[in-house]
């Protein structure tokens, strides 16, 4: 009952409750973001530079990013739930598998958590959760321009966790300069907008709004996303996908595309470590957007690294629709400017 009253409603002033919503949101938001510094201390979620080799900041600054994600993104799922028909099986996948992410990587970002402990506490939770539904499970690889598609069976749920798991990965890999991980993460959500149609969805414009909030503190030196933030994202990007993928809004071969720069630097920099006796869990200076540091002003890269991620997926759209020509180029290209980049520095 309730439901139908807030959605004829919605439906009746959908504009106007969409901006007050935002604006409630967004000032709240704001609100907290003044009072980082002692949220921050308070919750000993500071990022010093002396801490490790690995940091290029020069002053303290708060990992306060994924407060602000969780704040807005949480409220907006729930406020989805309400007016919109959600299954409570699925809201309830989206908020347990979001706390847990969430929570890790806020105990990571007060205490620098083992790259091991947190890989087994947050596959176990992937692999507990998403069998609960076949809603987040993929069945099926289905690409948008070649004539095949691979029925996954019996190995659903351990694709499913080992692309989640990869994605997670991949994102927390693109966080290192300013601006990269917020900026990439807009890029993946405006991309899913647009294909998925859901201009109109709160919860897909509150990851879009929270993430602009964020990504102009982050350019400014305010904040970081931080782990809470970059784990948060991973699994509210991945779990949007593999539903709008289900639906046929968007194929896999579109996510491989807009995926592709993080993905190939995070797989070129685990093998690096492991042919070189390091754990492929060990950080360093060697990924992509730390190369860039020495030849774009830091202010600037992240502008670079999102051209370079929309690349090919707009010529897999608009130039060459052939997956495989699109592909070569995209791995040619990248393994020359990795080249080029390593001689510089």
């Amino acid at each position: 009952m309730i439901k139908s009253i807030l959605s004829n409603f919605m439906n009746n002033n959908e504009i106007i409750i969409t901006i007050i919503f935002h604006s409630i949101l967004a000032g709240i938001a704001l609100l907290l973001i003044s009072f980082r510094e002692k949220l921050s201390s308070y919750f000993q979620i500071i990022d010093y530079p002396y801490s490790n080799d690995l940091k290029i900041h020069n002053l303290p600054i708060p990992r306060f990013g994924g407060i602000i994600l969780f704040f807005y993104t949480f409220l907006a799922l729930s406020l989805n739930y309400i007016i919109y028909t959600t299954s409570l099986k699925i809201f309830s996948i989206f908020i347990i598998l979001s706390l847990i992410f969430f929570f890790v990587g806020f105990m990571d970002d007060r205490k620098s958590l083992s790259a091991y402990k947190k890989s087994i506490v947050l596959i176990t939770a992937l692999f507990l959760t998403i069998s609960l539904s076949n809603e987040f499970l993929i069945n099926q690889i289905n690409f948008k321009n070649l004539q095949y598609s691979i029925n996954l069976q019996n190995s659903a749920i351990f694709f499913t966790v080992f692309s989640i798991f990869a994605l997670y990965n991949a994102f927390n890999f693109a966080d290192g300069v300013n601006g990269v991980a917020p900026s990439l993460g807009i890029f993946w959500i405006i991309y899913l907008i647009i294909k998925s149609n859901n201009y109109v969805n709160f919860f897909y414009q509150a990851i879009f709004v929270s993430l602009l909030i964020i990504l102009y503190f982050n350019i400014k030196k305010k904040i970081f996303l931080g782990n809470s933030g970059t784990n948060l994202y991973s699994i509210l990007i991945s779990l949007l996908l593999i539903q709008e993928n289900k639906k046929n809004n968007i194929f896999c071969d579109e996510i491989f595309f807009i995926l592709f720069l993080p993905g190939i630097d995070m797989a070129r920099l685990t093998f690096e470590r492991i042919f070189s006796g390091n754990s492929p869990f060990n950080g360093d200076k060697n990924h992509f957007h730390h190369l860039l540091r020495n030849l774009i002003k830091e202010k600037y890269i992240f502008v670079v690294y999102i051209l370079i991620c929309m690349l090919p997926i707009f010529i897999y759209n608009f130039v060459i629709q052939n997956f495989y020509l699109v592909f070569a180029f995209s791995i040619a290209s990248y393994c020359i400017t990795i080249t080029l980049l390593k001689k510089i520095n």
